[in-house]
């Protein structure tokens, strides 16, 4: 039996390249990769970067779906299910709409499959398969198996991906994080990890995880052996890690230069509307902040406005916050409401949702405001993102906060990614708003 792996892309202009930002390698599919039994042949497609072939020869499709993936997902199902193949589908947007999934595909795969992915490939072959199969907790997966991708390696960013783990503790009402894990956190061994770090390729690491101080015993058990590596890598954390310097410190010590923060907003309002209150206030947000920055530690700051309390004071707000803090990157997003998140399911429930299924319409184009918005209208939103993200990428902004910079780290590495991103991002601005979902992805990969 022939199990082929693809990876659905968003969607591109017509013309033009997939954006350069959006290339990670596509770690999921290595750990499906490792997690499938010898006997099984396998293939893959990035259609990100590369056309889908669907002569190629394969028994049963496995398909990853996020809630922006999910309308090219089901296209490319259908294409294949058209020609007898036996699809599965699995990921964050299967396991929050399964009802939605399940009609492009003949198994829906929720939450996580390890520990029942090679069982689900057994039924198959046995000719008993269920239409729906409920995924385990455990992590224990050993080590991705990258040699699926391997071909393909030079197309994606040079940043090698290293899970640590899955899910956080919060419970901010917007994220699909929390609604997906339900507000739990688990993760990997420490050996597991240190073993995967070892063997990847890239000198740059990024390390998924959602929220990695939610067990704050295990970070500091991985940072006093990831100290040992001497390497450089960033990770996603909440701004409440600074309140433990001892964990700043660990942090900073194995190697952390850089990390993504999910300030969200600046605005008390807009932070209780959400549940995020416990990120700290005003004063304490500057401080812990600054307590960051002065252990060498750059921030990768994000933002999303659409909340109830936002218009464009909010922006200037923000804009004038991060100017003053001399953020590494800054994003400037618009409310996105994930299916059966409480965010969305508020929004339903008031009758401000633009369309039920927005990941689904005809003519959705990426950055579109799929909801009404208290104070500005969708129009204003999406204009205000785009504004704010030129304001702070300009050509000035980048050559003020080279300073800031050097105070933080020497390392030439970072200094490189710094100008890399920032550029990119100055000239991506434009090119992501108005990104056809789902379009266009068929054509010859540039």
């Amino acid at each position: 039996m022939k199990i082929l792996f693809i990876l659905p892309g968003i969607g591109k202009k017509s013309g033009e390249r997939y954006l350069k930002s959006w290339l990670m390698e596509p770690l999921t599919i290595a750990v499906l990769k490792r997690l499938t039994p010898e006997r099984y042949e396998t293939a893959f497609f990035d259609d990100r970067i590369e056309s889908i072939d669907e002569s190629c020869p394969c028994d049963v499709v496995a398909i990853t779906v996020e809630t922006y993936t999910a309308k090219r997902a089901y296209e490319l199902a259908e294409r294949f299910r058209r020609r007898g193949k036996l699809v599965i589908m699995g990921g964050y947007h299967a396991t929050l709409c399964p009802e939605d999934a399940a009609s492009h595909a003949d198994i829906i795969i929720s939450g996580n499959c390890e520990g029942i992915w090679a069982g689900v490939l057994n039924d198959i072959e046995a000719g008993c398969f269920k239409p729906f199969y409920e995924g385990s907790t455990s992590l224990d997966y050993g080590q991705p198996d990258r040699s699926i991708y391997e071909d393909k390696m030079k197309k994606y960013l040079p940043v090698s991906l290293v899970e640590i783990g899955r899910g956080c503790r919060h419970s901010c009402e917007f994220c699909s994080i929390a609604s997906y894990y339900k507000s739990c956190y688990m993760h990997r061994s420490t050996a597991d990890i240190i073993a995967d770090i070892k063997t990847a390729r890239n000198k740059i690491f990024f390390f998924v995880d959602d929220s990695i101080f939610s067990d704050k015993e295990f970070a500091k058990e991985l940072f006093t052996e990831v100290a040992k590596l001497k390497i450089t890598w960033t990770t996603q954390i909440t701004l409440d890690i600074a309140r433990d310097e001892e964990l700043l410190y660990l942090m900073k010590k194995s190697g952390c230069s850089l990390v993504l923060i999910g300030f969200e907003s600046i605005n008390p309002q807009n932070l209780k509307q959400m549940n995020k209150s416990w990120s700290g206030k005003l004063g304490e947000r500057d401080m812990l902040v600054e307590r960051i920055h002065k252990a060498g530690i750059n921030i990768y700051a994000s933002f999303v406005f659409g909340f109830d309390y936002d218009c464009e004071q909010s922006f200037a707000d923000v804009l004038d916050f991060s100017s003053k803090h001399k953020f590494f990157v800054v994003a400037f997003n618009h409310l996105l409401a994930f299916p059966n998140t409480p965010t969305y399911n508020k929004l339903e429930s008031e009758g401000k949702l633009l369309h039920s299924q927005w990941w689904l319409e005809e003519d959705y184009n990426y950055g579109q405001i799929s909801f009404l918005p208290k104070l500005v209208s969708p129009e204003e939103l999406r204009a205000l993102c785009g504004k704010y993200k030129h304001k702070y990428f300009t050509f000035g902004s980048i050559l003020r906060r080279v300073p800031a910079l050097f105070a933080r780290t020497l390392n030439p590495m970072l200094h490189f990614a710094y100008w890399f991103i920032n550029i990119l991002f100055h000239f991506e601005v434009d090119k992501r708003i108005g990104i056809p979902v789902g379009e266009n992805l068929d054509e010859d990969k540039l």
